[in-house]
């Protein structure tokens, strides 16, 4: 299965191109420009680099949060845009999921976190094979630092 995953959650965008799990073409851009004016270049860029055509892409997956109001709506709006006008399946995926899932390999227990602002942390807790142990939450520093000594 081919996917075209997209992230504007945060302020850095990116794009990539899977092929049966393998990453093909990976872009990230942190250029101080809004993701609607870089969103769909960068699609536009990690297909060409890909060598696939939209049509040989068999769904797109999109981060659904948390992160920035804004940002999420871009991306959103980019990737239902696209798959309503090639007839393909949009996948919806929690930022801090995508964040964890390439450290499985390590069969350690993971916490991704991002900055929420206003001292408060954007974050979820997996276990060693991957299993939720949170819900993603945004929780004061504090708490997070907490719980993690326990």
């Amino acid at each position: 299965m081919r996917i075209l995953g997209v992230d504007s959650s945060a302020k850095a965008a990116s794009v990539c191109i899977l092929d049966h799990g393998s990453v093909i073409t990976h872009l990230f851009q942190n250029s101080g420009l809004t993701h609607s004016e870089t969103l769909v270049p960068m699609i536009r860029q990690a297909l060409a680099e890909s060598g696939f055509t939209l049509d040989e892409i068999d769904a797109l997956a999109v981060t659904i949060g948390p992160g920035s109001f804004t940002g999420l709506r871009i991306g959103l709006a980019a990737v239902k845009g696209i798959a309503l006008g090639a007839n393909k399946k949009v996948v919806p995926v929690s930022t801090l999921e995508a964040m964890a899932e390439p450290l499985r390999e390590m069969h350690v227990n993971v916490c991704a976190v991002m900055d929420a602002r206003r001292n408060e942390l954007y974050n979820a807790v997996f276990d060693a094979e991957g299993k939720r142990l949170t819900e993603d939450r945004a929780i004061p520093i504090e708490v997070l630092e907490k719980d993690l000594q326990t």
